[in-house]
C-alpha cells in the first residue's frame, strides 16, 4: 500500500521567469534567431538576383486599399537592400550578439552581468529590424542607400537593443579582474562602433543635410559597419575559437596588439574613402583610399597570428569542425581585403560604378568571411550552450561546402558581371545587350545564392538535431571561475 504524499513532501515546483535569465540563455536564443535570419536572408539574395535576370516577369506591386491605401513593390530595387539588411543587420549582427554573449563570460571569468536585459535587447533589436526590412516593399516607407535606411522609429527601437547588448558587455568586462583579453578589445570597440553609426545614421532623417550629404553620410555608414562592426566582431570571434579549439597559446601577443591598434585606426580612414564626390576634397579622398590599403597590414597580421597559432594541430583540419570553419573564414578574410584594396583604386572604381562588383565584395566579406566565423561559433557553442553531446555529421559537411562553393560562385559571378559590365559599357554597347549579358552572370549567383541558402537550411536541421536527438549532458559549472594569467588556459584564451 502506498502513502500518499503530503503537501510538504512534494518538492517545490521550479519557477521560470518569463524572460529567460540562466547561464548562455541570450546567447542561445541569439543564435537561434541568427539562424532564421540566415535561411531568410540567402533566399531573399536568391530571390534578388533572379529578379535581376528575369526583371518582367518576377517584379510586381501590390495595391493594398487599407485607410489611405499603399503600395506594395516586390522588385529588385526592394529585394536587393532588404537582402544587405537581412544579411547584415539580421543574420550577421545577431550570429555577433551570440558571440558576445557565450566569449565575454568565458574569457572574464564571470558571469555576463544580466542575461535578462541581453534578451530583451534581442527583442528589440529583431523587432525593429524585422519591421524595416518589411517596410522595405512598402513604398515611400523607406528610403535605400548602401545599407537601407530605416524610419527613425524602426531605428530609435534598434538603437534601444544596442544599448542593451553594450550596457551588458561593458559592465561585465568593467567588473571582471585580471587581465584582458584581444578578444574584448575587438568586441568592445566594434560594439560602440555600431551604436554610434546607427545613431549617425538616424541624423538625416531629423535634421536634412542635403540630398548629396545625405548620400555621403549613409555610404560613409555601410563601409564603417563593414570594416568596423562585421571585419572587427568576426576577427574577435576567431581570436577566441582558434586558441582554444587548438589547446595552443596564442603566436604572438605583441603582433595581436599591434594588429588591434592598425585595425582601429584605418578602419576609420577606410570609411571615408566612401565619401566620392566632387564636394569632397580630393585630399580626403585620396586619404580614405590610402586606408583601405593600408587596412590590408592589420587583417594580414591578424591573419597571419591565428595561423601560427593552429601550428602542430593541422591534422584537426581533416574533418569538417570548429577548425576547419576558422580556416575557411580566415580565407575568405584574405581575400575580401584584396578586393577592397583593389576597388578602392580609382581607375577600378570608374570602371566597376554601378555594376554588381561592390555586391560581389560584399558576398566575400559577409557571407563568407563573417558567416563561416559565426558557423565556426556554433559549432563550438551550441553542444555547449544546451549541454548535448554532440558530433560531427553529413549535415556539417553539406553546410561546410553548400556555403563555401556557393558564396564563391555568387561572389565571382558579381565580380566577373561588373568586370563585364564596365567593359562592355565603354565599348558603348546597348543596354538590351548589355542586359542579356549579363543576365548569365545573374544566374550564376541566384545559383550560388540558392546553394548558400541550402547550407543555411543544414545549419537549421543540425542545430534542431542537436537539441532535439542528442544525448543531454549534466555539467558542473561553478559560480564564479578564477584562472590566472600565468596558465596555459589563459593564455590559450588570446591574451
Amino acid at each position: 500500500m502506498t502513502r500518499k504524499l503530503r503537501p510538504y513532501d512534494e518538492p517545490p515546483k521550479a519557477k521560470r521567469s518569463l524572460i529567460p535569465s540562466r547561464p548562455d540563455s541570450a546567447a542561445t536564443l541569439f543564435l537561434v534567431v541568427a539562424i532564421l535570419w540566415l535561411v531568410a536572408a540567402t533566399g531573399i539574395g536568391a530571390l534578388a538576383q533572379m529578379q535581376l535576370a528575369f526583371p518582367d516577369a518576377i517584379n510586381g506591386s501590390l495595391k493594398i486599399p487599407f485607410g489611405p491605401g499603399f503600395t506594395l513593390q516586390l522588385t529588385s530595387a526592394t529585394t536587393q537592400p532588404a537582402f544587405v539588411d537581412a544579411l547584415i543587420f539580421g543574420w550577421l549582427s545577431n550570429a555577433a550578439f551570440a558571440a558576445v554573449c557565450f566569449i565575454t563570460p568565458r574569457l572574464t571569468g564571470t558571469r555576463l552581468a544580466t542575461d535578462g536585459i541581453a534578451t530583451l535587447s534581442l527583442l528589440a533589436w529583431n523587432a525593429a529590424i524585422a519591421g524595416g526590412v518589411a517596410l522595405l516593399y512598402v513604398k515611400g516607407a523607406s528610403g535605400t542607400a548602401a545599407l537601407a535606411e530605416f524610419p527613425l522609429p524602426v531605428k530609435g527601437l534598434a538603437l534601444l537593443g544596442l544599448l542593451g547588448i553594450n550596457a551588458v558587455f561593458w559592465r561585465t568586462v568593467l567588473m571582471a579582474r585580471g587581465d584582458r583579453y584581444i578578444s574584448l578589445f575587438y568586441f568592445g570597440i566594434a560594439l560602440l562602433a555600431l551604436l554610434g553609426l546607427m545613431a549617425l545614421s538616424t541624423v538625416p532623417a531629423v535634421v536634412s543635410l542635403g540630398a548629396t550629404n545625405d548620400q555621403l553620410l549613409y555610404a560613409f555608414h555601410a563601409r564603417a559597419v563593414a570594416t568596423y562592426w562585421v571585419l572587427g566582431s568576426a576577427l574577435a570571434t576567431l581570436y577566441y575559437l582558434v586558441p582554444r579549439v587548438t589547446r595552443n597559446p596564442l603566436y604572438s601577443g605583441g603582433l595581436a596588439l599591434l594588429g588591434f591598434v592598425g585595425w582601429l585606426a584605418f578602419a576609420g580612414l577606410s570609411a571615408i574613402g566612401a565619401l566620392v564626390d566632387p564636394s569632397v576634397p580630393y585630399a580626403l579622398t585620396s586619404l580614405g583610399t590610402a586606408g583601405t590599403l593600408w587596412l590590408l597590414a592589420p587583417t594580414f597580421m591578424a591573419v597571419a597570428n591565428l595561423l601560427g597559432t593552429i601550428r602542430g594541430r593541422w591534422s584537426l583540419m581533416l574533418s569538417t569542425g570548429t577548425l576547419s570553419l576558422a580556416v575557411v573564414s580566415l580565407a575568405f578574410i584574405t581575400a575580401t581585403a584584396l578586393l577592397e584594396s583593389v576597388g578602392a583604386l580609382r581607375s577600378v572604381q570608374a570602371w566597376t560604378a554601378g555594376t554588381a562588383w561592390p555586391m560581389g565584395v560584399l558576398v566575400f566579406s559577409a557571407l563568407g568571411g563573417a558567416t563561416f566565423a559565426y558557423y565556426a561559433l556554433a559549432d563550438h557553442a551550441l553542444p555547449r550552450v544546451l549541454h548535448r553531446s554532440w558530433s560531427e555529421s553529413i549535415l556539417s559537411d553539406v553546410l561546410l561546402w553548400a556555403t563555401f562553393v556557393g558564396t564563391s560562385l555568387a561572389g565571382f559571378a558579381m565580380l566577373a558581371g561588373g568586370l563585364v559590365a564596365g567593359s562592355l559599357r565603354s565599348e558603348g554597347v546597348p543596354p538590351d545587350q548589355l542586359a542579356g549579358t549579363l543576365r548569365w552572370f545573374e544566374l550564376a549567383s541566384a545559383a550560388g545564392l540558392g546553394l548558400a541558402s541550402l547550407g543555411a537550411l543544414a545549419f537549421l536541421v543540425n542545430a534542431f538535431l542537436i537539441y532535439t536527438a542528442a544525448p543531454l549532458v549534466e555539467l558542473a559549472v561553478p559560480s564564479s571561475v578564477t584562472t590566472s594569467p600565468t596558465t596555459p588556459a589563459a593564455s590559450a584564451a588570446g591574451r
